[in-house]
C-alpha cells in the first residue's frame, strides 16, 4: 500500500514538471516571437525601396480586405529580422555552399554571380523578331537623316557575354540565346548600312584582373570597362565629321575617383550585404567651362543637362540626347559631360523628346538590345 501511494506521488509529481516544461517552453517560444520585433532593421532599404506606409482606416475602409492586407504589409516591413535572417540566409548560401539563394541570380564556377535576364531574356528571339528589330533601326535613320538630324545607335556587352568561362562552366547552353542575338546584332554592324556600334570587342579587351571591365557583385561595367563606350563614341563622331579629331587627345588622361563603398546589386537580389568598392572617371580639359542642372522628364526620371563652353577644345556642336539605361547613366556623366555643347543624359523612359534634338545617341545594354527594346525615333518627328 505504501508503495502504491509512492508511486502514485511520483506520477503527479512528474506530470506536475511535464505541465510546468511546457508552459515554459511555449512561453519563451511566444516571448521569442514577441522579441523579434525588437530586433533593429531596415527591411525597406536593404530591398533598395521606400517602407510601406499604414493604410488609413476608415468607417468605409474598415470592412475591406484590402485594408487588412496592407496593416500587414507595412507591418512586415517593418519587422527588422526579415533584413537579419535574409542576410544569413544568403551568407550562408552564397559564401558557405557557393549557390545563389534566387533564381534571378547565377553563381559561377568561379563563385562570381551573375544576372539570369542576361541568358534568359533573349530567348525570346528568332529570326523574324530580330528582323523587324532591324527594320525599326533602318526606319529611324532614314526619318532622322531626312530631318537633317544625326543619330547613332550603341550596344554594350551585359557581363555574361565577356566573362564566359565561369558560365559556360556551370551549362555550355547557357549562353547560346544571348549569342543568337549578339550574332544578329554584330552582323548589322558589320554591314555597314546602319548607324550602329557594338562594343564586344573593345570591353573584352578591357576586362583584365589588374582592371576588370565588371563590378564583380554588380550588373554594371566598371568605370574602366565604360570607357570602352566613351572611347567608341567619339571615335565614331570623329569618323563622321561630327566633331574635329582634335577631341580623342583629351580622353588620354583620364582622372579618377576615390574608391566609393556600396553594395552591388547582384548582391542585394540575393539577400547579401558586402561592401564593394567603385570609382568614376572625369576629363580635365582646363579652358572648357561646363553648368550642369538636373530636371525631372516628361516620363518622371531624372534628365541631366550640361552646357558648355570653350576657348579653344573642340565640342560636340548643337543639342545632343544620350538616351539609355543604368549601364549610361551610371558612369558616362562623370565622364562626357565636359564634351558637348548642350547634351542631355537620361533614362530611355525620356524618348520622345529626341525629334527636339540635333543629335541622338540611344546606348542599350545587350539584354535590353531586341524586341520592344529600342525607342521609335520617326514616331518622335510626327
Amino acid at each position: 500500500m505504501s508503495n502504491a501511494d509512492e508511486t502514485a506521488t511520483d506520477t503527479d509529481d512528474s506530470r506536475d514538471w511535464h505541465r510546468w516544461a511546457s508552459t515554459a517552453l511555449i512561453g519563451a517560444f511566444s516571448v521569442g516571437l514577441l522579441a523579434i520585433w525588437l530586433v533593429p532593421g531596415d527591411t525597406a532599404g536593404a530591398e533598395n525601396r521606400t517602407r510601406l506606409p499604414w493604410p488609413t482606416v476608415t468607417a468605409a475602409s474598415a470592412g475591406d480586405a484590402a485594408t487588412y492586407r496592407g496593416i500587414d504589409a507595412a507591418l512586415r516591413d517593418r519587422l527588422g529580422a526579415q533584413a537579419t535572417v535574409s542576410e544569413a540566409l544568403g551568407d550562408l548560401s552564397v559564401h558557405g555552399l557557393g549557390r545563389s539563394p534566387t533564381s534571378t541570380v547565377l553563381i559561377g564556377s568561379n563563385r562570381e554571380p551573375f544576372f539570369v535576364e542576361d541568358l534568359a531574356r533573349p530567348c525570346r528571339e528568332t529570326e523574324d523578331s530580330l528582323a523587324a528589330v532591324k527594320a525599326g533601326l533602318v526606319q529611324d535613320q532614314a526619318a532622322m537623316a531626312a530631318a537633317g538630324k544625326y543619330v547613332l545607335f550603341m550596344v554594350a556587352p551585359d557581363k555574361t557575354s565577356i566573362r564566359r568561362a565561369p558560365v559556360t562552366d556551370v551549362s555550355p547552353d547557357l549562353l547560346r540565346c544571348s549569342d543568337f542575338v549578339r550574332g544578329h546584332v554584330e552582323g548589322w554592324e558589320s554591314e555597314g548600312n546602319l548607324p550602329l556600334v557594338t562594343l564586344w570587342d573593345d570591353v573584352a579587351a578591357r576586362d583584365t584582373a589588374a582592371a576588370p571591365a565588371y563590378l564583380r557583385n554588380d550588373t554594371h561595367w566598371s568605370a574602366h570597362g565604360s570607357m570602352a563606350l566613351s572611347e567608341a563614341l567619339m571615335q565614331r563622331l570623329v569618323d563622321d565629321r561630327q566633331v574635329p579629331a582634335g577631341i580623342l587627345d583629351d580622353l588620354t588622361n583620364p582622372v579618377s575617383s576615390d574608391p566609393i563603398p556600396y553594395v552591388g546589386d547582384l548582391n542585394h537580389m540575393m539577400g547579401v550585404e558586402d561592401i564593394d568598392h567603385k570609382t568614376t572617371i572625369s576629363f580635365d580639359r582646363p579652358d572648357v567651362v561646363t553648368k550642369a542642372r538636373t530636371t525631372v522628364g516628361a516620363a518622371g526620371t531624372p534628365e541631366y543637362h550640361y552646357r558648355s563652353t570653350s576657348t579653344s577644345s573642340p565640342l560636340v556642336p548643337g543639342k545632343t540626347l544620350l538616351i539609355g539605361d543604368s549601364f549610361l547613366l551610371h558612369q558616362i556623366p562623370t565622364q562626357l559631360s565636359n564634351f558637348f555643347e548642350d547634351v542631355t543624359m537620361t533614362d530611355l523612359e525620356e524618348w520622345a523628346q529626341a525629334g527636339e534634338y540635333d543629335t541622338v545617341i540611344v546606348v542599350r545594354v545587350e539584354r535590353y538590345s531586341a524586341t520592344g527594346e529600342w525607342p521609335s525615333l520617326t514616331a518622335t518627328l510626327k
